[in-house]
């Protein structure tokens, strides 16, 4: 059963995984190499319980294999990412944190002001990794309009981020 799932999982997104991971790299022999490795894990991973998307589960599997390469591929950064912790005071700058309170504050109301179908496409595109695809099957529309959907939020909640600010956009 599992080998079933894993040449379905295979057939259906091998090609969209081989063409993420080219368009990050700028390399097809790199993005092959990288894709197999996803396979690899996937099929190599315990498996616990039945996965609600395996698809994202894939991808994410790929995401991190992009990271690690990018990690070996430029070891300077992850040099200076080792230092920030050491860099950052221990203590919030309590202007700072009057701040992200109000952005969290703001975001929340914003999100909660949208129509049901915009907060929606936004949640399972940021949150949970959808595709436009998929978030316009669930929603019964266009993959073209569910990315309207998305940006349509994103905007909103921009504006209004700026709106903080002082700054509008237009």
């Amino acid at each position: 059963m599992r080998e079933a799932m894993f040449e379905s999982l295979y057939r259906r997104h091998h090609h969209e995984l081989l063409g993420f991971l080219d368009r990050q790299l700028g390399s097809r022999d790199q993005a092959a190499d990288l894709c197999h490795d996803a396979y690899l894990r996937l099929l190599d991973a315990p498996v616990r319980r039945v996965l609600d998307n395996p698809r994202a589960y894939l991808f994410r599997i790929a995401r991190n294999l992009l990271i690690d390469h990018r990690r070996r591929q430029h070891p300077e950064l992850i040099a200076i990412d080792a230092l920030e912790p050491v860099l950052v005071c221990p203590r919030v700058c309590p202007e700072t944190d009057v701040c992200q309170r109000q952005c969290v504050h703001q975001l929340t109301r914003t999100l909660g002001a949208l129509p049901d179908q915009l907060r929606q496409a936004l949640i399972w595109h940021r949150l949970e990794g959808l595709t436009q695809r998929e978030i316009g099957q669930r929603l019964g529309v266009s993959e073209r309009m569910a990315g309207r959907y998305i940006a349509q939020a994103v905007t909103r909640c921009q504006d209004e981020l700026e709106m903080l600010d002082g700054e509008p956009r237009h």
